[in-house]
């Protein structure tokens, strides 16, 4: 689902975007094909219905993950909600 040159599943779940201006190639860096979702509101937020649906999509792509075939690739913090901010190249 996600791997250490995308968005975190935090993320993934929470920017339409990438907000790579910390990089200082304006923009230019990482891949402009997230395939994301930010359930209505573009990064931080304290609506609790938007936070409910984020943890929500983050479970069903743990779940899914889980149940496929192979050796589930986890990145290190995906589990807790680790972000980068929107950025994708970090």
């Amino acid at each position: 689902v996600t791997c250490h040159d995308g968005f975190t599943l935090h993320d993934l779940v929470s920017y339409n975007s990438k907000h790579n201006d910390a990089n200082g190639e304006q923009g230019r860096d990482g891949s402009n094909d997230n395939l994301s979702f930010n359930c209505g509101v573009e990064g931080w937020t304290d609506d609790a219905e938007v936070l409910a649906m984020r943890l929500r999509q983050r479970k069903n792509f743990h779940l899914a993950l889980m149940v496929s075939q192979g050796t589930p690739m986890v990145l290190m913090g995906d589990e807790y909600g680790r972000t980068c901010e929107g950025n994708n190249n970090a």
